[in-house]
């Protein structure tokens, strides 16, 4: 399926999705992010869709940021307005979507591109990825959720480097300071992008959202409250039937068959 630069493939029970601007370094413009959102509401719904790979096409560019001449045409009324209010509710919705995300982060990551990719379940980036906000070097800060999600799973040392200088990381220490999980050669980015989906595609759903939402939490909250919130999470998990099905199935040394209920 194509959705303008945004190219979407099947693969089993995987989406993979492909930012798709080479001579702009897959630059997200307005109807990019327009696409994408569809993209996930579409998979959303499907039953077929498992898990998400999102990346970008080439070995260079993941998404160098935000499409230039629409930044030029901003002003505080229009960031008050629907455009600028898609921009920051993608990657929240690519967060909070039911279904797992893996950003599989080639070549550059930059401004909105990494945005985007801090919105997914988990990133992992090849050898030659940098990433970075450099919106500081244009008088801006950046405005799709950057400052927040990056503190959450840097620290605040390294956000306020890399927000108010600009500065770009390599793959090392993008993964030395937890802002992706793993390093691999390039050849190797998609394979393991869709391993970790599948891994993560299989489990019981609500078990992953459960999962997912109770460490979310744990970077919004003091321990205790964290603590009493996972407990409630993990006794609606315990009274699912996936987790009759997934303690018969470790019992009878058989994989799991799960359902969503």
């Amino acid at each position: 399926m194509e959705h303008g630069n945004v190219l979407t493939e099947t693969d089993g029970g995987l989406l993979v999705v492909t930012l798709h601007w080479p001579e702009r370094r897959n630059a997200l413009s307005h109807g990019m992010r327009v696409d994408l959102l569809d993209c996930v509401r579409r998979a959303e719904t499907d039953a077929a869709v498992r898990a998400i790979v999102i990346t970008g096409h080439g070995d260079k560019s993941f998404s160098a940021g935000a499409h230039i001449p629409e930044l030029e045409e901003r002003t505080p009324v229009s960031e008050m307005g629907p455009a600028a209010t898609l921009r920051k509710d993608l990657p929240t919705a690519i967060e909070r979507l039911g279904k797992p995300t893996v950003a599989a982060i080639n070549g550059y990551c930059l401004g909105a591109g990494l945005e985007l990719a801090m919105g997914c379940t988990v990133r992992i980036a090849s050898e030659n990825a940098l990433l970075g906000q450099p919106e500081i070097a244009l008088g801006q800060i950046p405005g799709s959720g950057g400052t927040q999600r990056l503190y959450r799973f840097v620290g605040l040392g390294w956000a306020m480097q890399m927000v108010l200088t600009g500065q770009r990381i390599d793959a090392r220490t993008a993964a030395s300071i937890g802002l992706v999980t793993e390093v691999v050669p390039q050849a190797d980015l998609l394979p393991r992008a869709k391993e970790l989906a599948r891994d993560m595609g299989s489990r019981a759903p609500m078990a992953f959202v459960a999962g997912r939402d109770a460490v979310l939490r744990s970077t919004e909250t003091d321990l205790l409250t964290g603590i009493d919130y996972e407990r409630k999470l993990y006794a609606l998990c315990i009274g699912t039937e996936d987790a009759r099905e997934g303690m018969r199935a470790y019992a009878e040394k058989r994989a799991p068959e799960y359902r969503g209920r």
